[in-house]
């Protein structure tokens, strides 16, 4: 999401009025891709930023050159925009005093796929059928799994648009990158097109790093994120909410419960806000979830190791799965729903035999998903 390279890269963002989904959405462009105005505000201001672009663009070119490039590049702002288009831009690239010249493009469509991995599927299923010549490949990005396509596309500049002045027919290069937003119902189509020949795959690795850049968040975590560079400091302690309490404590009891241990017990009202695992490698460092620590000692080192057994049996006959410490003397179990996604409570369970004490620390859902409703247990 954020980008601190300076002024080396260029954070690119959708714009808000064309963006159904609550994600905010990003990427990095280098700097030398230059922008096509397809959310001008009007015509005026795409004429405008046009010119700008094919004068820095093409600087040693004549005027009528530069006029019917610019014509060609307007030409395209509309069809961009009836395709949900949300950023185009133009990537010149020079090997050995050759140049080469690539266009970028950004779709943000819908689908009717039930989840993204289905509409990967059929997103794949339907290009195959299109482009049965084509290559396609499954690929894992930074922000998840992505399809590619790479094949060709062909068309026909009209004679009043084209830069000789007469019909011209196009075959070039392209590659597609289809990704789909997570629990929403659209998908971002990433596509690069070009005429570079030797050095298409030059424009192929330049996008393949570009496409790994792309990033998303939700409000709650664009705030967070915001918040902990302005205040880079330790932030306050924060008390966990009422609710996020007593299901801590119902949780704890139903571990202790499991246990079942004659011991003493210490430790009930140490509970702590944290960061969760998956927030805390986003970046983001406000709480989201809380802790509750607890122990048994004066425990026989003996009984120790069927204790944990017990509540491995008996949280997984409640849907939990659980694994086992490379030792034998921890269990670690989380709440999955009906189709094995994580999701809930967790909690690690570690025994010291010689000690004779077992230790316990059951950790609340992220509350950046998931709700904690309160009920009540044995600690409070």
């Amino acid at each position: 999401m954020p980008n601190d390279a300076g002024d080396t890269t260029t954070r690119t963002t959708t714009p808000q009025q064309r963006q159904a989904t609550k994600l905010h959405i990003g990427w990095i462009m280098p700097p030398f891709v230059r922008e096509l105005p397809v959310n001008a505000v009007d015509d005026e201001a795409a004429a405008t930023q046009l010119h700008a672009l094919v004068t820095d663009l093409l600087p040693d070119h004549p005027a009528e050159y530069q006029y019917r490039f610019a014509l060609g590049l307007s030409a395209q702002l509309e069809p961009m925009a009836e395709a949900d288009v949300i950023y185009a831009g133009l990537c010149p690239l020079e090997v050995d005093e050759r140049p080469g010249l690539s266009t970028l493009v950004v779709s943000q469509v819908a689908h009717d796929a039930e989840n993204e991995t289905a509409a990967l599927r059929k997103t794949r299923e339907t290009l195959e059928r299109k482009y049965p010549d084509d290559d396609f490949q499954s690929v894992e990005l930074t922000c998840g799994t992505a399809l590619l396509r790479v094949g060709t596309s062909s068309y026909v500049i009209s004679a009043e648009w084209s830069v000789s002045g007469r019909e011209l027919p196009v075959s070039q290069s392209q590659m597609q990158g289809y990704i789909p937003l997570p629990g929403t119902a659209e998908m971002l189509i990433f596509e690069l097109t070009s005429q570079a020949g030797e050095d298409w795959d030059l424009h192929v690795e330049l996008f393949r790093e570009i496409l790994n850049t792309v990033d998303w968040g939700t409000d709650l975590e664009i705030a967070d994120y915001r918040t902990m560079r302005s205040a880079p400091s330790v932030p306050a302690s924060v008390e966990p909410a009422e609710a996020v309490k007593k299901a801590l404590y119902r949780c704890s009891s139903r571990l202790l419960d499991a246990v079942a241990l004659r011991g003493r017990v210490g430790g009930p009202d140490s509970l702590a806000a944290i960061t969760c695992e998956g927030c805390w490698g986003k970046g983001l460092r406000t709480p989201c979830s809380a802790k509750h620590v607890w122990h048994i000692d004066l425990v026989p080192g003996s009984a120790l190791p069927a204790a944990l057994s017990r509540v491995v049996a008996a949280f997984s006959d409640n849907g939990w799965e659980s694994e086992r410490g490379e030792t034998g003397d921890a269990v670690r179990a989380w709440e999955v729903d009906i189709s094995g996604n994580r999701l809930g409570h967790s909690f690690v369970l570690a025994v010291d035999v010689a000690a004779g004490r077992l230790t316990a620390e059951v950790a609340s859902p992220c509350d950046r998903a998931v709700d904690a409703e309160p009920t009540g247990s044995v600690f409070g």
